[in-house]
């Protein structure tokens, strides 16, 4: 899984926020609103990533449990593909 180059994160009075541009503007009207840990995914998914990599690099940097860790990051991925911000 790879993020869509039209959709880009940016800080924005304090918070980090994805934006759509391009034709990816014209498919998604909206605005993402992204914690620490989902702009951390969000940067990990610039380069291709399988979800055990990001499980992996997750755990490295979050103490959280292995488990709950996933069930973030299949959430978060879920929502990136249904804003079409993946190659998938």
């Amino acid at each position: 899984m790879k993020i869509n180059p039209e959709y880009i994160l940016r800080e924005i009075a304090g918070e980090c926020i994805l934006i759509p541009t391009g034709n990816a503007a014209r498919k998604f009207s909206g605005l993402v609103a992204m914690n620490e840990s989902g702009k951390f995914l969000f940067n990990l998914l610039k380069e291709e990533c399988t979800e055990e990599c990001l499980l992996e690099r997750f755990l490295e940097t979050y103490e959280i449990d292995p488990e709950t860790a996933l069930n973030d990051i299949r959430e978060f991925t879920a929502m990136l593909r249904e804003i079409g911000a993946t190659d998938e």
